[in-house]
């Protein structure tokens, strides 16, 4: 049973049949999941404890930092849990893949994801150029990711420069829209659910003066579901980036 987004996709794409019995809600949303279709063939949970002890299932898988309460009960409870931390690197991706195969006794479906995986990311990779593009990130409440993150790596992977790298910082964190529009990075990726976002936390995304440093030419819709988690397709998200680029004016 599995009660995070990113476990969940790493258990769909490693289970055996009938091995997984459940998965948390938002792997449904097919929004933020790229396995919206699989995830709805299974028993949806939301991350509460009587429904672990309903199902009383003989593993439950979750991430680090989500269903505190429910995970914390479990474990004074005896209950098997295992926590997977968010990769920050396709490395991260390999070894939380690793182990997930062989906490499901399937260890060599793991492996071959793993080498197709860095397959694709080899075939995919660019070489640095000096002049290569410089990328930063802008989401809901001012967030952006700099060094060490997910986000900087696949940047990276796909041959470009991360803005993080640029201006010094690291993890995710909020930036002031001052010292974006000063920083100026050639491309503004905003994640596409946020682009439709109505809530006041993405009003900062219509703000006048990000309008006039980054119009539409130099902003990139990126597809939340390739970044939001860390997994062998999250190869696709060097991909798509790449086609973004391309698909922008030169200059």
């Amino acid at each position: 049973m599995s009660l995070n987004l990113c476990t969940d996709q790493l258990a769909m794409l490693l289970a055996r049949p009938g091995q997984l019995i459940s998965v948390s809600h938002l792997a449904a949303d097919k929004t933020i999941s790229l396995m919206g279709a699989e995830a709805n063939q299974l028993m949806i949970n939301h991350g509460l404890a009587e429904e672990v002890f309903r199902m009383d299932p003989d593993l439950v898988v979750a991430g680090k930092y989500t269903a505190r309460a429910t995970v914390n009960l479990l474990k004074r409870l005896g209950k098997p849990v295992e926590e997977f931390d968010p990769a920050t690197s396709f490395e991260d991706i390999s070894a939380n893949t690793h182990r997930m195969g062989a906490l499901l006794g399937n260890l060599e479906a793991a492996e071959r994801l793993i080498a197709q995986m860095r397959t694709e990311v080899s075939l995919l990779s660019r070489e640095h150029a000096p002049d290569r593009p410089v990328l930063g990130s802008f989401g809901t409440n001012s967030y952006t990711s700099g060094a060490g993150t997910l986000e900087n790596d696949i940047v990276g992977k796909a041959g470009f420069r991360h803005l993080g790298d640029e201006i010094g910082i690291a993890g995710t964190t909020r930036l002031p829209l001052e010292v974006l529009v000063l920083a100026n990075p050639d491309y503004l990726m905003i994640w596409n659910r946020h682009r439709t976002n109505p809530s006041r936390s993405a009003a900062v995304l219509t703000h006048p003066a990000l309008d006039a440093r980054f119009g539409e030419e130099r902003r990139l819709s990126a597809d939340t579901r390739y970044w939001i988690c860390g997994t062998p397709l999250t190869v696709g998200a060097i991909k798509r980036l790449q086609e973004a680029v391309r698909g922008k004016p030169a200059g």
